[in-house]
């Protein structure tokens, strides 16, 4: 999926305590800059990725409830309870204290869905669009990508599940699909992560029901 990137930019300083080295900026260029890469918004119950940097700074310093840093200028943040969480940017610039802060709305993520070809819930495919399929999750409307998925398991009709590994079916499960007749069914549920990014509750994840055309 292509990342949608929305640039914060912040247009005022903070002036603190005046026992501070702490002054407003009369350069425009020194603005600290948030780049939230996934809209102006975050979501709870997974880390969200930002970038935060200050042009010019020595060093900054970022704070919030829930932010981590991750990798240069590269940070999460996994709000936790209430509607809203705020981010401090302190940046140093030759000995200079420039605070900027920016607020976010908190979002509940809605439950994902395994699905195929952003498919999902109960779905008709034919025999040979089904066994070369990638299994995903999927959340309608959501614009970050989940994690992948590193096994499932799969119920064909009324046979006892089994665990296939990976996101695609194995040649095993393939040659049981093409030997499926029209009416028949395959439930894909259990789903487990790659959790890598992500702290989404796999048992969350609804089922996906795959009718055979």
């Amino acid at each position: 999926m292509k990342k949608l990137y929305l640039l914060l930019i912040f247009l005022s300083f903070i002036q603190c305590a005046p026992n501070k080295n702490v002054s407003e900026s009369k350069n425009s260029n020194l603005k600290s800059i948030i780049e939230n890469e996934k809209l102006n918004i975050v979501y709870r119950g997974i880390r969200n990725p930002l970038t935060i940097y200050f042009p010019n700074a020595d060093s900054i310093q970022v704070n919030g409830l829930g932010v981590q840093k991750t990798d240069e200028n590269k940070y999460y943040i996994a709000p936790g309870s209430g509607t809203k969480v705020e981010i401090t940017v302190i940046g140093f610039i030759n000995g200079e204290e420039l605070i900027d802060k920016r607020e976010f709305r908190i979002l509940d993520i809605q439950k994902p869905y395994a699905s195929i070809h952003n498919s999902y819930g109960k779905i008709t495919l034919s025999k040979e669009i089904l066994a070369n399929s990638t299994l995903k999750t999927h959340i309608p409307q959501f614009v970050m990508e989940l994690p992948e998925i590193e096994s499932f398991q799969y119920q064909i009709n009324q046979e006892q599940s089994e665990i296939n590994n990976g996101n695609t079916f194995n040649e095993l499960v393939k040659e049981k699909i093409h030997n499926l007749k029209k009416g028949d069914s395959l439930l894909i549920d259990n789903i487990k992560l790659i959790i890598d990014k992500s702290n989404i509750d796999r048992a969350r994840i609804i089922e996906l029901k795959i009718y055979i055309e």
